[in-house]
């Protein structure tokens, strides 16, 4: 234990001093990320003359799919929306993406996903867009806020990095729901000691994106966690019933072929999306291992990923590294993660940060969470530079590091 450093206030305060990454970088650092989206905004804006222009995407270019997906439901029916011919005539007509029909945005959720999305299109488009970023954005930043409950920082050296993290920023100006997907799992996670119920509620509602709720009963069992469990299963049940009631079976049918297509032509095939996923599969593709490789290979990081969570979820671990595992554990079990969904990983960093905080940072810790914060921007970049991949090996890293604490937590409990 000679290279960890104890003590709540002293662990913030005098080993941060030392460091290079010490609470004033922390805030210039999260400043300067603020700053240079806003002058990207600024230029986005200026080329596409106030965002009206079709000639380049404007912001809310994945939202055009959830309002259009809610137009044509409402109008033509929820079948319609698996139609990529019916759908795709809709978001050229009212979305925020190019008009020359030069791009591929079908719809690949479960009709569970329908019911939440289908008030949207009752609003104009732009003022929709808005709402929707504005309310998810503050799902996920109170819910971040909840985990960092650290009363010795002051309260603006929290919100600041929260607020900067360029995976929430990046999920905004594209108008996506990985801050409704990884809001209502940092809820889940808080609720789940007080209020099992409540956070079986939440996990259930994720089944709206399900290759993203996979490790929940994972964890739930090796907690022993069994009503927010079976809660969390009679929710998604009692979703998929009342969508089969108001949608048809139809609606299943075709989100299971629109997943398929997806998988063998954008997944598997679809190079210049690897850059931009940080998944080990995406990066076993873009150095010419094949599909089948690269799906052995997403199969260790996925086995490592549960292995590790099971550790940290059946030890004596704090709930706050029990969240930073979940989080870093779905990013590493899917072949099928972007850029935006790196909002996850903020709950990696959260977690992780409060259990560094109060017993100690370890040597790599605080550069390992500066390249995860700055892992979605790095991302967001690689669609056009092209470079290669690093997103497993930062996530690799975090479960590795989250195990690394765990164990720690069991070789000395008093650390606590």
């Amino acid at each position: 234990m000679s290279n960890m450093e104890h003590g709540s206030t002293t662990a913030l305060d005098r080993p941060m001093s030392k460091h290079w990454l010490d609470l004033e970088r922390v805030r210039f650092y999260s400043i300067s990320m603020l700053l240079l989206y806003l002058v990207f905004m600024v230029l986005w804006a200026w080329e596409s003359k106030g965002f009206t222009s079709d000639r380049v995407v404007r912001p809310g270019g994945d939202y055009s799919v959830f309002w259009s997906a809610s137009y044509l439901a409402l109008k033509d029916g929820a079948a319609q929306v698996y139609d990529y011919a019916s759908l795709k005539p809709v978001i050229m007509a009212f979305g925020a993406v190019k008009g020359d029909g030069n791009f591929y945005l079908p719809w690949l959720y479960p009709p569970t996903f329908l019911l939440m999305v289908l008030p949207l299109s009752l609003l104009p488009f732009a003022l929709s867009y808005v709402l929707f970023i504005f309310g998810t954005a503050t799902i996920y930043v109170t819910a971040l806020l909840r985990i960092l409950d650290l009363r010795a920082v002051p309260g603006h050296r929290l919100w600041l990095p929260v607020i900067a993290f360029p995976g929430l920023l990046e999920a905004a100006m594209i108008g996506q729901n990985a801050l409704l997907t990884a809001g209502i799992a940092a809820w889940s996670l808080i609720q789940l000691r007080r209020r099992p119920a409540l956070a079986g509620i939440l996990i259930g509602l994720l089944s709206v994106k399900p290759q993203l709720a996979i490790v929940f009963p994972i964890a739930l069992i090796a907690a022993g966690e069994w009503k927010a469990f079976f809660v969390a299963a009679t929710t998604a049940l009692a979703m998929a019933a009342l969508s089969i009631v108001l949608f048809g079976w139809v609606t299943f049918s075709g989100f299971l072929a629109n997943g398929s297509s997806v998988a063998a032509h954008v997944l598997e095939q679809g190079e210049r999306g690897w850059y931009s996923s940080p998944t080990v599969f995406a990066t076993m593709r873009t150095f010419g291992v094949s599909v089948q490789g690269a799906y052995w290979a997403q199969f260790v990081s996925a086995a490592f990923g549960i292995v590790a969570l099971v550790k940290v979820w059946r030890g004596q671990t704090s709930m706050e590294l029990r969240f930073a595992a979940v989080a870093a554990a779905t990013v590493l079990i899917t072949p099928y993660l972007w850029f935006y969904e790196l909002t996850w990983l903020g709950i990696a960093i959260a977690g992780m940060t409060v259990d560094c905080v109060r017993r100690g940072w370890l040597t790599g810790e605080r550069e390992l969470l500066s390249a995860a914060w700055l892992l979605p921007f790095f991302l967001g970049i690689n669609r056009l530079a092209e470079v290669p991949q690093v997103g497993p090996i930062v996530t690799l890293l975090m479960m590795a590091a989250i195990l690394r604490r765990a164990r720690q937590s069991i070789s000395d409990p008093g650390a606590r």
